[in-house]
């Protein structure tokens, strides 16, 4: 059985107030997952390239009023 198997197997095993808890934690951990991938991101000028894409659309009036 697989790790992921085994997890499953005993999330299926909690209370529903310890799923509840493991819910907040899951999503705590997957943001700070996505904050630490978009720090990086950005420390590794992943986006600089649209960023200035995106700039110069809009001096240039390329743009919709949302």
């Amino acid at each position: 059985m697989s790790l992921l198997e085994q997890i499953q197997s005993k999330i299926y095993e909690l209370s529903k107030e310890e799923r509840s808890r493991l819910r907040e934690w899951f999503d705590e951990f997957e943001g700070d997952s996505w904050d630490l991938e978009f720090d990086e991101n950005i420390t590794e000028k992943k986006f600089d390239a649209e960023a200035s894409k995106a700039k110069s659309g809009f001096v240039d009036g390329k743009f919709k009023e949302v």
